[in-house]
């Protein structure tokens, strides 16, 4: 799963209050001797920002007049095709929560967070419950939620969302198959990790859902008309097709143009269906005017999204970087037509019964003349089922913790660990976009080179990072280009310098403009409403909050407006926002004093005097 919701959380960390003690980010920016530079491009024309234009295809059902309309209307007249796909791992990829089909109920302790968790039946839904209590067992927070989606088809594991005001968040809690075992979720076995709160975005979801809209401009308030993956998503839209059929058959000896049939693509267009979620560079950038979900099959992939890499190249293997894999093997590059598609069959006529043997045989079918060069005793030795991908495509180890899986680079492979370079290598995009102007590569690259300044990944090359990704976007604004992404992006670079007026200038230049997608602008309306506080504009603030907790459900979003509530005295207004914050994530020992505040000022001292307590224990024992 993407995880752009982790990318706000190290963007903002925690914000300082007036009634708390001032935290803030402190960013230490250094050059970097031999960097490179960010070359100013020629000067444009007004028209050089028109959005860039979409590659044409022959195919009909490309443009954005065809329409989805879901896999049940596909099987009405192809049941055969229908009932091969419900045979893979792609048809089980997202769906209804049904209880009694779920792994047994299960407790378990997570020692690094100091956390429990207990998954139970009741009134005919699975719940997950985290506790953190003291070594008294005292209760300091308590988190139980129902689960609303399964995610993953439980080959390798099965993780859960829960649903929250319409809400979508991560569960900390996923069942792992092979260990057969409850445990911490990918991305969550560390001691202060998101709990609950991990939001769960377009990106996120998106590849795992046949379709999936966002409501209302939010962030994770998100519709799936479709929950797995579909007929459409790699056949293209259904609607010119089926009233084309409905009309008249396809003439004889013509090609049908109203529905794309991957086998019948180029190598290149047909990666870029499987790249779509296969494919995942170090950084990735949605192209101006494009929008995640735009992505259609028979266009290239890199019209909608560009992935990018750094040019050092590495050969570990990521979870959904199998594309980048395979065109690094030999098999490949001296192919003209091997893809994804040559070993995996998006229709199983019917599941192999040794699985060993029927993917063997797709590496026997191209290297009959040229068998391994290991003698077959020391191979059987080696291996008793003689399986080729054991050492052409071992299992390793991936980004997410507790899941071996199978590397898609086809070669030799060495056993050892690939060092990160001292100094932050250059991004390079994975594949090019022939249509875009100067100004958008620039744009592009300097977004790309943000999102490597707020991963965790890539903590050593922050400051680096974030000063390439000023230095690209400064030059791209002043050459005219000023779309609400960049703007967005000049505001979060800025106020983690503590430069609040440039940064709040951007703020509202992304926040005003028209093309602003809705994760821009919850990080435009965060900055904005911090640099409000910074000036002594409390109520500037608690007017961009207002408007952000209708996009997103955040808990610092909701302390900081408890915090400009109690600026100007609004206790009463002030108690609600706190409470929404601790209810989100009750580990923040800032929300837990701006409570004991708030307590104070209404004259319960119990309840303050708990506040306070809870708020020291948490900051003893570092939990947030």
């Amino acid at each position: 799963m993407s995880e752009p919701s982790l990318t706000r959380r190290q963007t903002f960390g925690i914000l300082g209050g007036a009634i708390l003690a001032g935290i803030g980010l402190m960013v230490v920016l250094y050059l970097w001797s031999g960097r490179e530079t960010a070359e100013k491009p020629p000067t444009a024309s007004p028209d050089s920002f028109s959005l860039p234009p979409q590659s044409q295809s022959p195919y009909l059902n490309t443009g954005p007049d065809s329409q989805y309309i879901g896999s049940a209307a596909c099987a009405v007249c192809h049941p055969g095709n229908h009932k091969s796909y419900q045979l893979t791992a792609h048809s089980r990829a997202l769906a209804d929560l049904d209880p009694k089909a779920e792994p047994p109920d299960g407790a378990f302790d997570h020692k690094l967070s100091g956390r429990s968790y207990r998954i139970y039946r009741q009134d005919n839904q699975l719940h997950h419950e985290e506790v953190l209590r003291t070594a008294e067992g005292k209760e300091i927070a308590r988190v139980d939620l129902p689960i609303r989606y399964v995610m993953g088809s439980g080959h390798y594991c099965r993780s859960y969302l829960v649903e929250v005001d319409g809400f979508l968040h991560e569960s900390p809690i996923t069942f792992y198959t092979e260990k057969n075992r409850w445990y911490m979720s990918p991305g969550y076995d560390f001691p202060r990790h998101w709990g609950f709160e991990r939001q769960i975005r377009i990106g996120c979801v998106k590849c795992h859902a046949g379709r999936v809209e966002a409501i209302d401009g939010t962030v994770h308030k998100l519709s799936i008309p479709e929950k797995a993956i579909g007929c459409e998503n790699c056949h293209g839209p259904g609607s010119t097709h089926q009233t084309a059929r409905r009309a008249s058959p396809v003439p004889p000896g013509t090609d049908d143009l109203t529905i794309i049939h991957p086998a019948k693509l180029s190598r290149s267009l047909r990666e870029s269906i499987c790249a779509s979620c296969h494919l995942s560079g170090t950084a990735s950038v949605i192209v101006r005017g494009r929008q995640a979900t735009d992505f259609r099959p028979g266009i290239p992939l890199s019209d909608t999204l560009i992935h990018y890499r750094f040019d050092t190249g590495s050969d570990q293997m990521t979870v959904v970087g199998h594309v980048e894999q395979l065109r690094l093997s030999a098999c490949y590059q001296k192919s003209e037509d091997m893809s994804c598609t040559t070993c995996h069959d998006p229709h199983l006529r019917e599941q192999p019964k040794d699985r060993v043997a029927y993917h063997r045989q797709k590496c026997l079918d191209c290297h009959t003349t040229h068998p391994c060069r290991m003698e077959q005793t020391a191979r059987l030795k080696k291996d008793p089922a003689d399986n080729c991908a054991a050492c052409h495509m071992p299992r390793g180890d991936t980004e997410i913790p507790h899941i071996a899986f199978t590397h898609h680079r086809i070669g030799k492979h060495s056993p050892q660990t690939p060092t990160a370079p001292a100094r932050m290598p250059q991004l390079i995009p994975i594949d090019e976009n022939p249509h875009l102007t100067p100004q958008d590569h620039q744009r592009n690259l300097g977004l790309a080179y943000l999102e490597i300044s707020r991963s965790a990944v890539y903590a050593r090359y922050a400051s680096a990072a974030s000063e390439r990704a000023r230095e690209h976007l400064e030059i791209v604004r002043a050459a005219g280009l000023k779309d609400g992404e960049t703007a967005a992006a000049l505001a979060d670079i800025y106020w983690k310098r503590h430069d609040f007026r440039t940064a709040a200038t951007h703020a509202r230049d992304a926040i005003d403009a028209k093309d602003t997608s809705p994760n821009a602008r919850v990080v435009a309306l965060l900055v904005l409403a911090d640099c409000e506080r910074q000036a002594g504009n409390s109520q500037g603030a608690i007017d961009a909050l207002e408007q952000l907790i209708r996009l997103d459900r955040f808990a610092e979003d909701w302390r900081l407006l408890g915090v400009s509530y109690l600026d100007l005295n609004q206790t009463a207004k002030a108690l609600p926002a706190f409470n929404r914050a601790l209810e989100i994530r009750p580990y923040r020992n800032t929300t837990h004093l701006g409570l004991a505040e708030v307590y104070r000022r209404l004259g319960d001292s119990v309840r303050e005097k708990d506040h306070l307590e809870k708020a020291n224990w948490l900051v003893q024992h570092q939990q947030d």
